[in-house]
């Protein structure tokens, strides 16, 4: 990994000015929508009350987030979710685990509860909510809870953070992703959490891809190796291998490097193995800004054989019914990291274009919020 690009983000925006028309509607709508008479008007308008009603609520729900956001935290700081793990427990033994006054647990309860976390079974006992139990089975969340603190504080003035992020406390947590290696510390917490994380994703990707074809896979940043054992239980005739820095690499467990090969390198400065003829990125390139991208991806074409197959798996902006999770979280987190931005589908697509790639398609996943995958293919004749 390298640190920052000090270039502007190619953001592929269209430069054309609006359309008059359309520009002079969203203006007048705007001026309506923020009319006091507009207002009391159509919360008394039957045919317009269920949607002046939906907006208040939608409004108030952006205003409550950080406390929702709290809210969690909380239940995972004072063993609250350990404590409901399998039982139900009365507010007394809730109150005695978290080591909270009675009133306080009451608090605490119900707002868990109002988020799904918590689900009340009687007037007094309460057990886990289905958001609350799915925790428990997805330790990427847990170790993202252990260090969100970090985010959280850099946001409690999120004016500073766009004006200055060079300070922000989750780039100071995360100098490895910013091109820091000289703390190993630093490098095995971003191994561990990305480890901890990668058995929910991968077995999406998997399902969405077919190796079938594939002799040999490498997965650049591959970390411990994580991906790269899951694919080749998934798909036995293809061998895997992992390339990533050499104190990441030299960190793979025993028990787990006899399982796939591994290749010790900066993917952005050291050359990449040329006998693989598939190369996967699994949540490598939002991670990184423009500059860097487009060189790892160039790389990439390079090592791979014509008919080569690149694999690009991550979360990515603008996907359906999840876009404030790529723009708003993923932009404001990986800002205050210091490098890498959400991109969307259309800016990946020019990216692999402008490498030499063709025959890009997305190949549809279960839980496209949390992971979309993308495929493409080193032609057989180069266009120039």
């Amino acid at each position: 990994m390298i640190s920052r690009s000090a270039t502007s983000p190619n953001f592929e925006l269209n430069s054309d000015k609006p359309k008059g028309r359309y520009a002079r509607f969203l203006l007048w709508r705007n001026r309506l929508l923020r009319s006091a008479t507009f207002q009391k008007w159509a919360a008394r308008l039957p045919i317009s009350r269920s949607i002046a009603r939906q907006r208040a609520t939608d409004l108030h729900h952006i205003l409550a987030g950080f406390v929702y956001s709290q809210t969690l935290s909380a239940s995972y700081k004072l063993g609250l979710l350990e404590c409901l793990k399998d039982r139900v427990a009365t507010l007394d033994e809730i109150a005695d685990h978290c080591d909270l006054e009675k009133q306080a647990t009451f608090t605490l309860v119900n707002a868990a509860a109002s988020i799904d976390l918590l689900q009340k079974v009687s007037d007094t006992h309460w057990t886990l909510g289905e958001l609350g139990a799915s925790i428990h089975g997805n330790p990427g969340v847990q170790s993202m809870l252990r260090h969100h603190d970090l985010l959280y504080h850099d946001m409690s003035d999120p004016a500073q953070l766009l004006r200055d992020r060079e300070q922000a406390s989750l780039r100071g947590y995360w100098p490895y992703v910013d091109g820091d290696h000289s703390d190993p510390a630093a490098a095995a917490r971003y191994s561990e959490l990305m480890a901890d994380s990668q058995h929910l994703i991968a077995n999406h990707i998997l399902d969405a891809i077919n190796l079938s074809g594939a002799h040999r896979l490498l997965d650049v940043g591959g970390g411990t190796g994580t991906f790269a054992r899951l694919a080749a239980e998934r798909f036995p005739t293809t061998e895997t291998a992992v390339f990533d820095l050499p104190h990441v690499v030299a960190s793979i467990p025993p028990k787990l490097s006899t399982l796939s090969k591994s290749f010790a390198g900066d993917m952005f400065h050291d050359a990449l193995p040329k006998d693989f003829d598939a190369i996967s990125l699994v949540r490598i390139l939002h991670d990184h800004d423009d500059t860097p991208v487009e060189q790892l991806l160039s790389r990439c074409f390079d090592a791979l054989p014509s008919g080569g197959q690149l694999i690009i798996a991550e979360p990515m902006a603008g996907t359906k019914s999840a876009e404030s999770i790529g723009h708003t979280y993923f932009g404001f987190y990986l800002w205050a990291m210091g490098s890498g931005r959400p991109r969307t589908k259309p800016e990946l697509t020019n990216m692999l274009k402008r490498a030499g790639f063709r025959g890009i398609r997305e190949k549809k996943t279960h839980i496209p919020a949390l992971v979309r995958v993308i495929t493409a293919k080193k032609p057989n004749v180069i266009f120039y």
